[in-house]
C-alpha cells in the first residue's frame, strides 16, 4: 500500500466487511491492531492474523483476550501454534486443547522449546487415564517424552506400536530396559523385535536385564564385541544366570575372564612422548630445582654451601 500509516490505521478501524481483507496482511502492527478492534472482523479474518509469524506478541495477546474469540477452538489452536505468541497465552490455551493437537505441538519445530516441554508434561500426565484407542493412536506417531511414557505402559499392543514408531530412538529403549519397573512382557517384545533386537546397544542392555530370556541373551553374546563382553563380566549387576555363559564366551575367544574389568596400563616410549608435544615434554624433562644450581639476578651461580 502507498497510503501513509496513519491513514491506513484510520481506515482499518472503520473497515467494512468487504474492506477487512485489505488490511489483514498489512505490515504495520498498528494497522492490524486497529483492524482487530473493528466490528466487521470475522473469525476467519482473525484466524489469518493469528497465524501470522511477523507480528509482535502483543497483537496475538490482544486476540487471546478478546471475548469474541474466547470460545473459538480454531483461534486458540492457531495462537498455540504461533511461535510469536507469549508463553503465558500459549500455556493458558494448551489446557483446553485436544490430545492429538497437543501431540502435534510436541513435534513442531516452530514452537519454542520451553512451551513444547510444557505441552509434553501435560500430555504425559493424561496418558494413564486415556482410552486405549487414544493410546494406540499416539503410539504410532508420538515422539520424545510422550513416546517414552507410552513405552512404559503395561499394554503389549501399545508397546508393540511404539516399537514400530519412526520417531523411536535407541536412547528411549535403553531407558526403558534399564528401569527396574519395566514389565517382562515389554522386555520380551523388545528382544524379539526384528529391528531393535539387532542393535548392539540394545542387545547389551537386554543381556543385563533379568527379564530377558536366557536363550535370547546367550544368542546375543555370540555377536558382541570382546570389549563389551569384558565389561559385562565385570558388571556386578549382571544376572547370575547369564554370567557363566559370558565367562565361557570369553574363554572361547582367548580372553582371560579373570582380568575383565581390570585397568590396563601401557608404557609409552620416549620417542612416542616427544611426538606428542615437544615443547611441553622438554619443559617437563628439565632438571628440578634440587638438581640444578640456582642463579642470582646477575646470572652467576650462587654458593649454596652452608656458612
Amino acid at each position: 500500500m502507498n497510503e501513509p500509516e496513519e491513514t491506513r490505521v484510520e481506515r482499518a478501524s472503520a473497515a467494512g466487511a468487504d474492506e477487512v481483507r485489505l488490511y489483514i496482511h498489512d505490515p504495520s502492527p498498528r494497522v492490524v491492531r486497529s483492524l482487530l478492534q473493528g466490528r466487521n472482523v470475522t473469525e476467519e479474518d482473525v484466524l489469518i492474523v493469528a497465524g501470522r509469524k511477523n507480528l509482535p506478541s502483543d497483537v496475538l495477546e490482544m486476540i487471546a483476550k478478546d471475548r469474541r474469540w474466547s470460545e473459538s477452538y480454531p483461534v486458540k489452536l492457531a495462537l498455540a501454534r504461533n511461535p510469536r505468541s507469549p508463553l503465558t497465552v500459549s500455556l493458558s490455551i494448551a489446557r483446553f486443547l485436544r490430545v492429538f493437537d497437543l501431540e502435534e505441538l510436541t513435534r513442531s519445530p516452530h514452537v519454542p522449546s520451553v512451551f513444547r516441554h510444557k505441552v509434553e508434561s501435560m500430555l504425559t500426565e493424561r496418558i494413564p487415564t486415556m482410552p486405549l484407542g487414544n493410546k494406540k493412536t499416539l503410539a504410532k506417531k508420538a515422539a520424545g517424552a510422550v513416546l517414552l511414557k507410552l513405552l512404559q505402559e503395561r499394554i503389549p499392543e501399545v508397546v508393540r506400536l511404539c516399537l514400530n514408531n519412526p520417531h523411536l530412538v535407541e536412547a528411549h529403549l535403553f531407558k526403558v530396559i534399564a528401569r527396574v519397573d519395566t514389565v517382562p512382557e515389554t522386555i520380551l517384545l523388545i528382544s524379539q523385535h526384528s529391528v531393535w533386537s539387532r542393535r548392539p546397544l540394545i542387545r547389551y542392555s537386554l543381556v543385563r536385564n533379568t527379564h530377558t530370556p536366557l536363550s535370547t541373551s546367550i544368542r546375543f553374546l555370540k555377536d558382541m564385541k570382546l570389549v563389551d563382553l569384558r565389561e559385562l563380566y565385570a558388571d556386578p549387576s549382571l544376572p547370575v544366570t547369564i554370567k557363566p555363559f559370558v565367562y565361557r564366551e570369553l574363554l572361547e575367544r582367548g580372553s582371560d575372564p579373570a582380568s575383565a574389568g581390570q585397568d590396563q596400563f601401557y608404557e609409552i616410549g620416549d620417542e612416542e612422548v616427544l611426538d606428542l608435544d615437544p615443547d611441553k615434554v622438554a619443559a617437563e624433562l628439565e632438571p628440578g630445582e634440587d638438581d640444578r644450581a640456582k642463579e642470582d639476578d646477575t646470572g652467576e651461580k650462587r654458593d649454596e654451601s652452608p656458612g
